[in-house]
């Protein structure tokens, strides 16, 4: 590892998030950013010409999870690390990944000493697995709850709050760092999962479930 660079693909949904952490990667003569890609499918279509050997990857994006994305990696590139970057965990969220193959896990919060850290570890042949020692167990409880009985995911439940708290979409998409046209795209998928047609309805049913 000490003699060549280590090469990177970020897999992140978050435009903001995803440049701060190439240009810390690239400032370091040790990692070499190969690419960047905002979603699941468009990673494993980058997968057919280049061959990193790790991949930063969020677990929640569009078209294809991380997951979902992991799984369908580790099955054909047994070689290339998984490291996951993701606002949201959870033992069950942790077990998931080690189950399918996935090298290691941080939360976005770490710092960037940190990140390089774990990237240069993982690829000595070590699983690394770092998250906050505390969590609020009402967070754990809802977010567990609502994945399993309304099929929401952490960045619908997201928005949700931000659409409580009264901001409009381009304001959330700015708060989220997404388009304003992805923002609605999530807001439409609520809707239809929650079985609802309008804002009124949304907010009972966020008052109800302490959203």
């Amino acid at each position: 590892m000490e003699q060549s660079r280590i090469s990177i693909i970020i897999a992140d949904d978050h435009q903001l998030f995803a440049d701060g952490v190439d240009q810390i990667l690239s400032a370091d003569p040790a990692f070499e950013v190969m690419a960047k890609v905002d979603n699941g499918k468009l990673l494993l279509q980058m997968l057919n010409r280049l061959r990193p050997n790790l991949i930063l990857l969020d677990i929640n994006m569009p078209y294809l999870s991380g997951i979902d994305a992991a799984v369908s990696i580790r099955k054909n590139l047994p070689d290339v690390k998984i490291v996951f970057l993701s606002m949201y965990h959870d033992a069950k969220m942790i077990m998931q990944a080690k189950q399918n193959g996935v090298n290691g896990f941080l939360v976005k919060n770490t710092t960037a000493v940190e990140l390089k850290q774990v990237i240069v570890r993982v690829m000595n042949g070590e699983n690394v697995f770092i998250v906050p020692t505390q969590q609020p167990p009402t967070e754990n409880n809802q977010q567990d709850d609502f994945l399993k009985h309304f099929k929401l995911s952490p960045r619908e439940i997201e928005i949700i709050r931000y659409i409580r708290q009264g901001k409009t979409t381009k304001e959330i998409a700015e708060a989220v760092y997404l388009s304003s046209l992805t923002v609605e795209t999530h807001r439409k998928n609520i809707f239809r999962k929650l079985a609802i047609s309008n804002i009124a309805q949304l907010l009972a049913f966020a008052a109800e479930n302490g959203i």
